[in-house]
Parts: structure tokens; sequence; C-alpha cells
């Protein structure tokens, strides 16, 4: 299993090479018949490198105001700081048997990876600037680490996960000759190819299913005969995870969830006529602060606000009434009254995405139709956010 940058990233983090959910699969499979092989390109090390070293750095404004209230020199120096991202990375690889793909650049066509950088082919990206260097690299690596590689299917699976399109068409297109090879866009698609394998369940017998489960669990917003409506699954979610769902980061004032993302089901394990399965969900987050707004403050007729909720007031329809805006203290009106409302304004500082899991399984007959759907368990997987740039 080959792992690109951005299967790695976490975001801000100067002290982990890896994502906790990825680290923790690596530390999990491990499987008495199935021996797997965690692979960085060495240029995905490299750049991961620079970027925890980016944030390292940050810390040094904390760092010198620390040594002037201690009114002492905590001999951290950059170099020290970028020498322990380095070490911290070092040990990483060891702890979690991480192999770096060192690139023969002898085997590389380099004539023809300038002439794609030119065009802008895959995985180079259309536009004035070039860009895609690093991902050619990956693909390289990868593609070297395929030719090394034992051919059968049965006998050995070389894996590309990455989240970008451009480099999994690269790969894609020079890899289709080899049956043992494939590119898989994140983590839970390499989950679900590791318990295909584990459950000693064919790969066609999946692929035939596993269309079915997709159109059984979620299909769209209009059709309400699937599996994520009929199960409430919206509504069980929101009441098992209220206090999750309204977790800000630090400094945040709001939080506000968007739109929902259902992704496509992933084989779990098959025992006996049941097959179990997981469905990702990832909701959109903003949070932020409230700020002044320099625009005037508008004016609105109580007795117009016969709705349950209008904007950021909540108003019940009946004869006296309290106004909670933001965190103003609640003031007390009555219905026909002018009420002037705080002149305030929403600044979104973090975006980011909560992830949940719904675990659920269904009885496949001899004819491989699906029925009996069971919902197991809904968990939370985790929020991660990212600051926005000012």
């Amino acid at each position: 299993m080959a792992l690109d940058t951005n299967a790695l990233y976490v975001a801000g983090s100067a002290s982990d090479l890896v994502r906790k959910d990825i680290s923790d699969v690596i530390v999990e499979s491990k499987y008495p018949d199935l021996d797997i092989l965690w692979y960085l390109p060495e240029i995905v090390r490299h750049e991961r490198q620079y970027q925890m070293q980016t944030e390292a750095l940050k810390l040094r404004v904390a760092i010198n105001k620390i040594e002037r209230l201690l009114g002492h020199n905590l001999a951290l120096p950059d170099r020290i700081l970028l020498g322990h991202v380095e070490t911290k990375i070092d040990e990483a690889e060891k702890n979690l048997g991480l192999q770096e793909i060192k690139l023969d650049h002898n085997l590389v066509d380099w004539s023809k990876l300038m002439h794609a950088a030119a065009y802008r082919k895959p995985p180079f990206e259309v536009g004035d600037k070039e860009k895609g260097f690093r991902d050619a690299l990956v693909a390289e690596s990868f593609l070297q680490l395929v030719a090394i590689s034992p051919k059968t299917p049965n006998l050995c699976r070389v894996v590309l996960i990455t989240a970008d399109a451009l480099l999994g068409q690269a790969v894609k297109e020079r890899i289709c000759d080899s049956p043992n090879a494939s590119v898989l866009a994140n983590l839970e698609e390499l989950k679900g190819l590791i318990n295909t394998i584990v459950s000693n369940v064919g790969e066609e017998f999946i692929a035939q299913i596993n269309p079915k489960a997709a159109r059984q669990f979620f299909v769209s917003s209009s059709d309400k005969d699937t599996i994520f409506y009929k199960e409430r699954i919206k509504e069980r979610l929101e009441e098992k995870f209220k206090s999750d769902l309204e977790a800000k980061p630090s400094g945040c004032t709001f939080r506000a969830n968007r739109t929902w993302f259902i992704e496509k089901p992933n084989f779990s394990k098959k025992v006996g006529r049941r097959v179990s399965w997981t469905s990702r969900i990832e909701i959109e987050v903003e949070a932020g602060i409230f700020a002044k707004d320099e625009e005037p403050s508008g004016k609105i007729q109580l007795s117009e606000l016969m709705v349950p909720s209008v904007g950021e007031l909540r108003i019940p329809p009946v004869k006296n009434v309290t106004v909670n805006y933001f965190y103003d203290e609640p003031q007390p009106f009555q219905l026909g009254q002018m009420a002037i409302l705080p002149s305030q304004k929403r600044v979104v500082t973090q975006k980011g995405k909560d992830v949940f899991e719904v675990l659920w399984s269904t009885e496949v007959t001899m004819s491989k139709e699906l029925r009996k759907a069971t919902i197991e368990d809904i968990i939370h997987i985790g929020l991660s956010y990212q600051p926005i740039s000012s």
C-alpha cells in the first residue's frame, strides 16, 4: 500500500506524520494469512516533512513569548525545531513500519515527463502555471514499485491511495495492463479492499452487490425509499451526537453544520448470508466569531413575527415574548413594540468536517439480492478543522 501526501495530511500538525485514522488502520491490519506492507514515496516523506517544519516554525512566536516571560533562553533555535521534526518522522516511520520508495532516476522517462508538463497532461494541472511535478514523482515511484512486485493478484496487490484525481488518472492509464495494481481514492476504499481479501470473499462478488447496497442505503434527497430515510438516520445521528454536533474549536463562538455528504457503502465482512457494510457521512462545518457590523442595525415589528424563527431570532407566537439574540441578555418585549436588533455579523474563521459512520448489514440471497437491512450502530469518527487564511 503506497500513500500519497493528501492521504497523510494532518491539518496544522507539526507532530504527526499521518492522521490518526490511518495509523489505526496500519496498527490494526495484522492478519495471520495476509501481509500488508506500507510504503511512502520518498517525495511524499519530504513534502510532509516540509509541511510539518512549516507548522513548527509558526511556534516561534509562542516560544519567544515564553522566553520573555521566564527571562530565560530555552535554547530552541530554528535548526533545533526542524531537527526535531525530522527525528519525529524517522520515529513514526519505524513505529508504523513504513518503508520509503527510493525513486530510481535512471528509470524515469524524463523526456516524456517534460512533455506531459509542457502540455499539461495528468498529473499536471491545466493552467498558466505548471502544477504537478511532485505528483509526477509520486506516480513514477509507485510505478517502479509495481514493476518489481509479483504480477499475480492472488499473490500480491499493489495499491496507491490518493485523493488527487489527476494523479489517479495518470497512474490508472499506466497500470491498465497490470491486474495486480489499482488506485483507491481514500482510506475507506482501502479498508473495504482489505476486508474483502481477509473475509475470503471474491472481489467480483463484492463488485456485484456493492452497487445494490449503495442504491439501498442512499440515492438522493428526492428518493425517500432508502435506508437513510426509512431508518431516520439523520434524526438518530442528531439525537445520539447532539453535543458532538455542537462542539466548537477553541476561540469560536458559533458553529454551523452545512451540507451532509453520504458516501457509497464499503464492504466490512460476511458471516454466512449476512453482509456488513459501513456508510460514511461527512458534514461540512463552519465556525467562527460574531463581529460588529458596520451597517446600521434594522428594526422589526414584533407583531409581524409569527414564525418559529427569523435568522438568529427565535420567537414563539405568544403574547409576551423574549428575544435571545446571540449571547446578549434576554430582553422582554410586548407584541407591537419595535425591536432594535444588535448589529452583528458572523465571521467564519474555521472550516472543516465532522465524520460519522453507519454500521449496517443485509442478507444476501442466492441471486445476489439484498434484503432485511439492519442498522447495527452509528459511530463518531472525529471532527477536524482548518483555519481560513486571511
